[in-house]
């Protein structure tokens, strides 16, 4: 996950990260509160990396139930059942 959100936020992009659900990302405004919580850690792309761990933590706190698992052929969000 921590690969994802560092490729995320090194690419300016507003779609979701890869590895979330993106109906949950856009809709429960993740984005914003992503974006919020990284520039209140200073979190920037010369120091990503030492702050990986915080990341990691916060990543398992508040996107751990978007974050999309594989089922099957298919890969599904447990929390609103997107299959993609």
């Amino acid at each position: 996950m921590f690969n994802q959100l560092k490729k995320y936020l090194q690419s300016d992009q507003t779609v979701s990260p890869e590895a979330v659900c993106p109906n949950c990302w856009g809709r429960q405004e993740y984005q914003g509160q992503f974006s919020d919580a990284i520039k209140k850690e200073e979190i920037t792309l010369s120091n990503i990396d030492q702050k990986k761990g915080w990341i990691e933590a916060y990543a398992a706190k508040n996107l751990h139930g978007i974050k999309l698992q594989k089922k099957g052929n298919k890969v599904v969000c447990p929390s609103c059942n997107l299959a993609i």
